[in-house]
């Protein structure tokens, strides 16, 4: 009875950081075998040990030995690994070279996205698109992944944030290919933020005092910013940007001189919804654009600039 070691791979992972178990059972087979060339094949045979192609694999798991298995995962020959053991005429031991660590898919969008934008065998589409003409898709896809979150299905917010994010990687590349960044310099500079606004997890910072380190970490970042609301993102629908502007300048020390609530608002998100609601209501009925109208008062209030 033969011995098969199938020896399974990460693609994501450098061919020769292979694990113990594969290097031992690689140098103590009498033969290893695949049926294609790959960089795990190249690393094991730079390692002094030889690597026999086959075109059939009859041979081999008769006699036995390490199969490294293809990216594709072999599945014809697994199909006839399972008619072997069926018939009691070899026995299968798994080792695993290298696995993928958490994340390693992100590799695979990316690749991916490449693809999509490659002079040969992309998408004609893709290559056409500008930061202009996908911004609308980031708006979008972010409402759809609100709306999976308030269907409460997992399966569909996973769906969404997929859709999500596939718009920055696809942003990262269209910068890529001007020269101007890429999507590495995308993560790396975000890692870095959240170790620098995080100095209680990164660091001996007190955490009672993050939303200290918090803010003191952002304006050490933009200490050009003078104005508290400054960096606030003015495509924000008028309603939440009133809320951010809010807490920007009560995180200042400044709060705003805002009206009172009309008598009978209490502080109940019932009546605070009824409110806004007749709030709505009554602009229609006076044919004033209430998002409008909200967004002037805010930007007299809180001497905001009034790009859009």
């Amino acid at each position: 009875m033969s011995t098969v070691v199938w020896l399974l791979t990460s693609p994501r992972i450098p061919a020769g950081l292979l694990t113990v178990d594969a290097w031992d059972a690689l140098h103590e087979a009498e033969a290893v075998a695949a049926f294609r060339d790959s960089p795990t094949v190249a690393a094991v045979r730079e390692a002094g040990i030889e690597v026999r192609l086959v075109e059939d694999a009859a041979s081999f798991l008769e006699e036995g030995g390490v199969w490294i298995v293809s990216d594709d995962g072999d599945e014809e020959l697994r199909e006839a690994l399972a008619e072997y053991l069926a018939g009691g005429e070899l026995e299968l031991e798994v080792v695993y070279g290298s696995w993928d660590p958490p994340g390693a898919r992100l590799l695979d969008l990316v690749a991916a996205v490449d693809q999509l934008h490659a002079e040969q065998g992309g998408c004609p589409w893709h290559r056409e698109q500008t930061h202009d003409s996908l911004g609308p898709y980031l708006l979008e896809e972010a409402y759809e992944v609100l709306d999976a979150i308030a269907g409460g299905d997992p399966a569909e917010l996973e769906e969404e944030l997929g859709d999500l994010l596939f718009q920055p990687v696809l942003h990262a590349r269209l910068a890529a290919g001007r020269g101007e960044f890429d999507v590495d310099d995308v993560a790396g500079g975000l890692v870095d933020k959240i170790i620098r606004r995080h100095p209680h997890v990164w660091g001996e910072a007190d955490p009672d005092r993050l939303y200290e380190h918090w803010h003191a970490a952002k304006a050490a970042e933009k200490p050009h910013r003078t104005h508290p609301a400054e960096g606030l993102s003015r495509q924000l629908p008028s309603l939440a940007l009133a809320s951010k502007v809010i807490d920007r300048f009560a995180d200042a020390g400044t709060p705003l001189d805002l009206p009172a609530p009309p008598e009978g608002c209490g502080p109940g998100a019932e009546e605070v919804g009824e409110f806004l609601l007749s709030a709505v209501a009554a602009a229609k009925a006076a044919g004033v654009e209430p998002e409008l109208a909200l967004r002037r008062a805010l930007i007299d209030k809180a001497g905001l600039d009034q790009r859009t």
